[in-house]
């Protein structure tokens, strides 16, 4: 295998394997307690993970889904969002930094979008996370 090629598949599989069941566990946690009912109507964000609308948008882009904010109250449903949404944005921050996408750094990108990770808003999120 190319050198490339083998890094972009141990890539996906390091992302993958940093959303593991714990870590979505953690990450609904923090977002809701793990209520797949929450509802944050200050932000428009739904479920056990706090999906909003702009964050569904990628996500279906990604999967070739439609899904709404109303689907994100289904557990399955969002945890496949939420793989989606991190597995695409995790590989562009190891592309753009040439560093490993942590749990620390996926749950950063959660919280604050595609380069969340970058922000400096994120970081109490991230240490609350951990």
């Amino acid at each position: 295998m190319k050198p490339l090629l083998l890094l972009l598949a141990m890539s996906i599989y390091s992302i993958s394997a940093e959303v593991s069941t714990d870590f979505l566990y953690r990450l609904a946690t923090v977002e809701s307690g793990r209520d797949d009912l929450a509802v944050n109507s200050a932000e428009d964000a739904h479920g056990r993970y706090q999906i909003r609308a702009g964050y569904l948008a990628d996500a279906n882009e990604s999967l070739g889904t439609s899904y709404t904010l109303q689907d994100m109250h289904d557990p399955d449903k969002a945890e496949r969002v939420v793989r989606a949404y991190l597995l695409r944005y995790g590989q562009a921050y190891e592309r753009r930094t040439g560093h490993a996408a942590t749990a620390v750094v996926l749950a950063r990108i959660h919280n604050g979008g595609p380069r969340g990770a970058e922000k400096e808003s994120t970081k109490s999120y991230g240490e609350k996370f951990q």
